[in-house]
Formats: C-alpha cells, structure tokens, sequence
C-alpha cells in the first residue's frame, strides 16, 4: 500500500495534495503536500495507486472516493467488535483466571480538528489529512493490541490489517461522503 492521498481544491486555481503513507499497516506518517496550479500535469502522479479521501470543495473535479469519517467510524467499530470479543473470551475462562486486563483501546477521533497550514490554502487538506493520519494511528495501536492476544486472533487474522474492515483496501474509487 503506497498510503492515502488527500485533495482540497479550496479556489479554482489551486489544487492541493497532502500525502498520508501507511507503513506495516501499524503506522500513519504525514508524508508531503503540494500547492499546485489546477492544471498542473504532476496532480496525476501524486494521486496514481494511492487510496484517495476527497474535500467537499475538490469533490466536483476528482468524483467522491474514501471517506475519513467512515474509516473513523470503521476503526470504532471494529475496536468495538475487539472489546465485545475480549468480553466473550474472558467469560469462557475459569473465576480463577477472569483477571485478565482488559486492553486500553486508543481513542478514535471521530471529527477533524482545524489545522492552520504554512499557506491558508493548504489548511483545509492538512486538517483532513492529519484527522486520516490520527485515526490511522489510532488503528495502528489497535491493530497491536490484537495481534498481542493470541485469542483475539481469530478475529481478523496473525497479520497485521492496513486498515480497516468496510473501508477500501486500495486505490479504488468507492462511494462515501467528500469531507
């Protein structure tokens, strides 16, 4: 997985890239952003192979693709399903060992938090790319959690997942909201 690319198309001549790479499917790493002209030949190559999350206001040019507040709302539920199934592994133990500490599930930011960039042009993608890349954090140390317990294994596999159950696995266009 080559990460995620945000694009904000915030006035009519500018068009903004900020990149979010995704490593080991356990970290999240603000990776670069571009201000560039709206016809810039480069926007292409920094959006090709890379899982898209759309603003409102570049949504008309670059169609709606992945939505950060569903992958917000995917990593909580699945900490959720986590914690539903930690409750359901702990009731099949004996009282003498239902003493097991409950993991300390991160909390998930559930809304973007405005973000002020170097160029006022660039904040409303730095807003959207840094709420992907708190979230992404946030299931990195999820996805930790799980593969630690081995009776949690069960519930997504022994390899640590990029992201997610329910938000795109890859560059594809999908349905959702622009944010």
């Amino acid at each position: 997985m080559s990460g995620i690319a945000v694009v904000d198309q915030p006035v009519e001549d500018r068009v903004v890239v900020w990149h979010v790479s995704v490593g080991d499917g356990l970290e999240s790493t603000m990776a670069g952003a571009w201000v560039l002209p709206a016809d810039d030949d480069r926007i292409d190559g920094l959006i090709a192979g890379r899982l898209l999350v759309i603003t409102e206001a570049a949504a008309g040019r670059f169609g709606v693709r992945a939505d950060a507040a569903a992958l917000a709302a995917a990593v909580r539920s699945e900490v959720d399903a986590l914690d539903r199934a930690f409750t359901a592994h702990l009731a099949t133990l004996p009282s003498s060992r239902r003493q097991l500490v409950r993991p300390r599930w991160p909390r998930v930011p559930t809304t973007a938090t405005p973000v002020t960039a170097g160029d006022p042009v660039a904040s409303g993608a730095l807003t959207v790319a840094r709420w992907v890349s708190d979230v992404l954090i946030a299931w990195g140390k999820t996805e930790g959690l799980r593969l630690a317990r081995p009776f949690l294994l069960q519930h997504g596999g022994e390899a640590p997942r990029a992201y997610p159950p329910g938000w795109p696995q890859d560059g594809a266009a999908t349905p959702g909201a622009a944010v």
